[in-house]
């Protein structure tokens, strides 16, 4: 009689098991197909999946008191049971919870959110897995104080090994989520002029001018100040050219008109302004202003080196000399017949 129950009862819940799967096959998931969206089909699908694994698990449970188990080998029923039954569930709660985050990131047509996501997905699933945990173990009678203490003694080790990953991951975070660069962007740090090839987890690969891999933890980057090119329309020169005190009244009132012809003659520049600002030690001072109208490197360094040289050859041609730092000595002797020595 035992064993015919038994079977009865096996026979009931696989049935009712395949019946509630074929279901969802059938009818439910080809209804999610039609919906806007695919999260519908994929959630449907997920249940779906887990359906027969529930079932017997739960079929195995419901006819345990039939079985006869002593005491303790019943208490190991159980707990397989619950394990499968939590393993199962945690499993579809992690599909389900990732899935759902990058779907709402696709729909904002937010690329970093994207891969912040993804970046996420791991930690996400290892905080589903861990309240899986301990709910089986709450279940099981464990008590939670115990596990507490446990993880309080344990995590203290646990975050002293995972400190620097950890810092690095949030630096990662804090990339993602504040963009102070993106992939393919020229920036400065400190010494280092590069391109951004590759924003990782742990650090982020840059090429510098010549074609150099360097490779920088990212909490490195978000802890120095980064100047970024890529945004910038126009770059602003400023610099100082300075001629000898043997210049004359007329050549220095000639000299910023001269300089701002050949600022104007060259492309992709606009001249803002040119002025004698100071009497230095061994030099008369202009300071130069000018703007040229593009962000790439190569190409401001093509104006800036044509509008030098124009400027040394207008200076030779009208016998103005660039100052170079010298100092002329007067002897007491010399002083009072005026001759330098």
């Amino acid at each position: 009689m035992i064993i015919a129950k038994i079977a009865t009862d096996l026979l009931i819940g696989f049935g009712i098991t395949f019946t509630a799967s074929l279901i969802f096959r059938k009818a439910i998931i080809p209804i999610t197909k039609k919906t806007k969206t695919d999260f519908d089909y994929f959630v449907a699908n997920s249940i779906a999946q887990a359906i027969i694994p529930l079932g017997i698990v739960l079929t195995f449970y419901l006819i345990k008191e039939d079985l006869g188990l002593n005491e303790n080998v019943q208490g190991l029923y159980e707990i397989v049971l619950r394990v499968m039954l939590t393993f199962t569930l945690v499993r579809v709660a992690n599909r389900v919870s990732v899935r759902f985050l990058k779907g709402l990131a696709r729909r904002k047509g937010d690329d970093e959110l994207t891969i912040l996501m993804e970046a996420l997905s791991p930690l996400i699933q290892a905080i589903i897995w861990a309240i899986g945990l301990l709910i089986l173990l709450q279940s099981m009678g464990v008590s939670m104080g115990v596990v507490w203490g446990i993880l309080s003694a344990g995590g203290i080790g646990i975050g002293l090994a995972l400190r620097e990953p950890a810092q690095e991951l949030f630096a990662y975070l804090m990339i993602l989520v504040d963009k102070p660069f993106t992939v393919g962007q020229f920036i400065n740090i400190g010494s280092v002029w590069a391109s951004i090839e590759n924003i990782g987890v742990r650090s982020t690969r840059l090429r510098n001018l010549r074609g150099e891999i360097i490779v920088m933890n990212n909490s490195t980057l978000t802890n120095s100040t980064i100047y970024n090119f890529a945004d910038m329309n126009k770059r602003r020169m400023i610099y100082k050219i300075g001629v000898t005190y043997s210049t004359s009244v007329d050549q220095m009132q000639e000299i910023p008109a001269l300089i701002e012809n050949i600022v104007k003659s060259t492309e992709h520049t606009a001249f803002d302004r040119c002025h004698f600002t100071k009497f230095a030690d061994s030099s008369l001072d202009f300071e130069l202003v000018y703007y040229i109208d593009t962000g790439d490197y190569t190409i401001s360094l093509n104006a800036q080196q044509e509008i030098n040289l124009n400027i040394m050859k207008a200076f030779a041609e009208r016998g103005i000399d660039i100052a170079i730092p010298s100092q002329t000595l007067y002897l007491k002797g010399d002083s009072l017949t005026g001759k330098a020595s």
